[in-house]
């Protein structure tokens, strides 16, 4: 009995403990479920960027020849839809679509030489040639044999002139290297081109090129005027020129050039410049071939921001906002003010600087003025005709770079906006044309000649013959 009782109470004890080891196993269990997960640390990949430097062979100077295969076009109207961003008020998924229509325009030749860059300038010389720029590249070609020659440059074209030379000028300002489509030349120290030097800030306006009465060019500098006789080039200081200038290193001045269509006669306007505004000038200088005059003016000497001549033996003068003419024969001087603006069209604006001035093959004056307004004077121009002593209101822009303006063989002016083309009819510009023009101008027979094309790909010149 009591081995049976032992064995029973050994039992129970077993049984009890297993009892209690499963409860605790339960209670445990629960109380894991329960609690809140383990954090586990997450391992998040940033990307770097790496800049990785490719070498890139620097521009060649070897002139490249090739022969474009141009077909010869009928002019046939192309409409091309062309996708351009809408203007509406809210971000528009859809565009509206550009319809490229060449309108009065002949398709004349395609160039499939491809030209780096952005072309910027267009020349067609005296014997037929086509001159096309890009800041570091030029180009030309001969319709005649189909031949495109092309140069690529490691400095910026400055120039292209009828006789067909572009003219190059490095940043460092020597040599001065002009190609005339095969071969080139460069001017420097044995042609008496030097570094330009100056006391104040250079000239805030591009180099400009012109070509006087007796066939000398003339170029406007950083800090003065060269005239290129012959081989040699003279450099005319603007103390030389008798000018004044503020001798001031913050202050700049830059020069304009004009020329007599009679006679040897030349003039230079000067305008002085600070952080990109002009704040006066010294008015106009004459030079007779030989020596520098000063010429007496009616008003106070400022700055001189536009000069042509006409036929007639007249310099246009712009200086100061205001417009002059000049007789030389007779020594005279006659302010010519533009028409009163419209109080309501033009409410709280005002003619301000004369921006350009140009001589029509008419014998007309064409007058470019700045609107100046509460916000400035940088976005608004007013293009006048003047004919017969009379102004005429010809185009108003809101742009930054006012439309380009061209006359062909019958005195007809066009102007090229943004995807359009006008001719004047009366006293109004009206369309057409609707292209993506690059660039135009005009030949020796009157012609106007328009490029189309994309960025680094084939080009195409358009024509209309008057």
């Amino acid at each position: 009995m009591r081995i049976t009782k032992k064995g029973e109470i050994i039992f129970l004890v077993v049984v009890s403990g297993i009892l209690i080891l499963s409860l605790s196993a339960l209670i445990t269990t629960i109380t894991i479920s329960n609690a809140p997960p383990t954090v586990t640390p997450t391992i998040t990949l940033s990307p770097t960027a790496t800049t990785t430097f490719t070498p890139t062979k620097l521009p060649s100077r070897t002139v490249t020849p090739t022969y474009t295969s141009t077909t010869t076009f009928t002019p046939t109207r192309t409409n091309t839809i062309t996708s351009t961003p809408s203007l509406t008020p809210f971000p528009s998924q859809t565009p509206t679509a550009f319809i490229f229509d060449q309108g009065i325009f002949e398709r004349a030749f395609v160039i499939n030489q491809v030209i780096p860059g952005i072309i910027n300038r267009m020349l067609v010389a005296n014997d037929g040639s086509f001159w096309l720029a890009s800041p570091y590249a030029i180009g030309r070609y001969e319709p005649e044999t189909k031949r495109f020659s092309q140069v690529n440059l490691r400095d910026p074209v400055i120039g292209l002139t009828q006789d067909g030379k572009a003219w190059i000028l490095p940043k460092s300002g020597s040599p001065l290297q002009v190609w005339d489509g095969q071969n080139f030349t460069y001017y420097d120290q044995t042609n008496s081109w030097l570094v330009t030097q100056g006391y104040g800030a250079p000239s805030p306006l591009a180099p400009d090129i012109s070509i006087d009465f007796e066939k000398n060019l003339w170029i406007t500098t950083d800090y003065d005027v060269r005239r290129l006789s012959g081989d040699q080039w003279k450099i005319y200081l603007p103390q030389q020129m008798g000018f004044e200038l503020p001798n001031r290193k913050t202050i700049s001045t830059s020069f304009v050039v004009a020329h007599s269509k009679s006679s040897a006669t030349s003039w230079v306007g000067s305008c002085d410049w600070q952080e990109g505004e002009r704040i006066g000038g010294d008015g106009v200088r004459q030079f007779d071939g030989t020596r520098w005059l000063e010429i007496a003016l009616p008003a106070e000497k400022g700055c001189v921001t536009s000069m042509a001549t006409d036929p007639v033996g007249y310099l246009w003068v712009g200086m100061d906002g205001a417009l002059w003419r000049y007789d030389q024969k007779i020594d005279t001087w006659r302010e010519f003010k533009p028409p009163v603006l419209d109080p309501i069209a033009y409410d709280g604006f005002s003619h301000g600087t004369v921006l350009e001035i140009i001589d029509a093959p008419d014998d007309s004056i064409w007058v470019l003025y700045e609107l100046c307004g509460s916000a400035g004077c940088k976005t608004r121009q007013m293009r006048y005709r003047i004919q017969f002593g009379l102004w005429t209101p010809i185009h108003e822009s809101s742009q930054i770079s006012p439309p380009l303006l061209l006359f062909d063989g019958e005195s007809v002016a066009w102007t090229l906006t943004t995807n359009e083309i006008s001719r004047l009819e009366g006293t109004t510009f009206k369309p057409v044309a609707w292209m993506d023009w690059k660039t135009a101008a005009v030949d020796s027979q009157g012609t106007v000649w328009v490029l189309t094309g994309k960025l680094n790909a084939e080009l195409i010149l358009w024509k209309y013959e008057p």
